[in-house]
């Protein structure tokens, strides 16, 4: 994979893809996620936070992703990924499938790509000042964009705090990248649309890394 570091391109492959799930500091927040969840026939998580580790191939760059008809939808996430030995921020969305969340959170993940930002920051650019970062989403449906998720990092445990958890759980986190947790929606339900935006903002430097991805729809041979 090539990435775009302070305008330097790096290319690197990695050994493990990890998802933290319900990584919420703040529990109000934490409970409305699982709600939105349980709607859907989610159960709530057995622990907190969720680890679900996934295959390294669903991470992608490219601005179009297939699913199997339209059930699935995106979540804007900070993304930590260790590069040669040191830990840079993209932004990804954690697409998922929403109908076969019911059955299983993590198989779900995994039959969705997951598209992350080409452009990167160092973490220790942003490190000092992480909890006033903004992470935004919207997403087009029928045309009409909306804005989806909005929030700050000091929503979210910090990177610190989620890595020795990680490891603490006895997995690896050396050329890993970590998605590591997503805003509740604003709107009532999941929406599932033709495109999925996102940003994450750093208003004391004024930059911004940006993603955005449509999703293309394949034919399900299984429905009549």
């Amino acid at each position: 994979m090539n990435f775009n570091v302070n305008g330097k391109e790096i290319s690197w492959e990695p050994q493990n893809f990890i998802i933290a799930g319900y990584t919420a500091k703040d529990q109000a927040a934490l409970k409305a996620h699982i709600e939105e969840l349980e709607k859907i026939g989610v159960a709530a998580p057995k622990a907190v936070p969720m680890i679900y580790q996934l295959s390294p191939e669903l991470l992608s760059t490219e601005r179009v992703i297939s699913t199997v008809r339209n059930d699935g939808s995106g979540e804007a996430e900070v993304v930590l990924l260790h590069i040669e030995g040191g830990w840079y921020v993209g932004i990804g969305s954690d697409h998922t499938d929403r109908v076969l969340e019911a059955t299983s959170v993590q198989k779900s993940k995994q039959v969705c790509a997951k598209p992350i930002s080409k452009e990167l920051w160092p973490l220790n650019s942003i490190e000092d000042h992480w909890d006033e970062i903004e992470l935004k989403s919207w997403y087009s449906v029928n045309g009409e964009e909306h804005l989806y998720q909005s929030g700050k990092l000091e929503a979210f445990l910090s990177p610190k705090e989620l890595l020795n958890i990680i490891e603490a759980r006895g997995y690896t986190t050396a050329n890993t990248a970590l998605f590591c947790g997503t805003l509740p929606i604003l709107s009532k339900e999941f929406l599932f649309g033709e495109e999925f935006r996102a940003e994450l903002y750093d208003a004391r430097n004024d930059k911004k890394l940006e993603l955005s991805y449509q999703t293309k729809i394949l034919i399900d041979s299984e429905v009549v």
